[in-house]
């Protein structure tokens, strides 16, 4: 349901979807740790019971939100947050769900300060003359 409020709306959950975000979830919760390397295919996919396509495919998503980051030879290490894609949907929800800190409600309240002046701004230089009497 939080998704839905943030995204806007509600996605069909595959496999590679609810492996993703339960990995995602742990990794933004803290329960992975940030600088840890995630067990091989063969043990994650066990513990999913999906198939190392299924888990490879969650791989690539979590890669591309910056949460992970696989290299040969060495796994898959869970990067720190300061490498985190915020403005990813399921970043934020994730972290919504893993409650704040006051660092980050104070850097979501800097945004908020750097970027609301110029959005009202902007919609002041274009609003029409009606929409300026609303």
């Amino acid at each position: 349901m939080l998704e839905t409020a943030i995204t806007g709306r509600k996605r069909h959950n595959s496999h590679a979807v609810v492996v993703g975000g339960e990995l995602g979830r742990g990794i933004v919760a803290g329960n992975i740790p940030e600088g840890s390397i995630l067990p091989g295919d063969h043990e994650l996919s066990l513990r999913f019971g999906v198939s190392r396509t299924v888990l490879r495919e969650a791989m690539k998503t979590l890669a591309a939100k910056r949460l992970i980051e696989p290299k040969a030879k060495v796994g898959t290490r869970v990067l720190g947050h300061a490498s985190w894609n915020f403005f990813d949907p399921d970043v934020l929800t994730w972290r919504f769900e893993a409650g704040f800190d006051e660092v980050f409600v104070d850097h979501l309240a800097e945004m908020r300060m750097a970027l609301e002046p110029a959005a009202a701004a902007a919609a002041a230089e274009r609003a029409s003359s009606d929409e300026i009497v609303e």
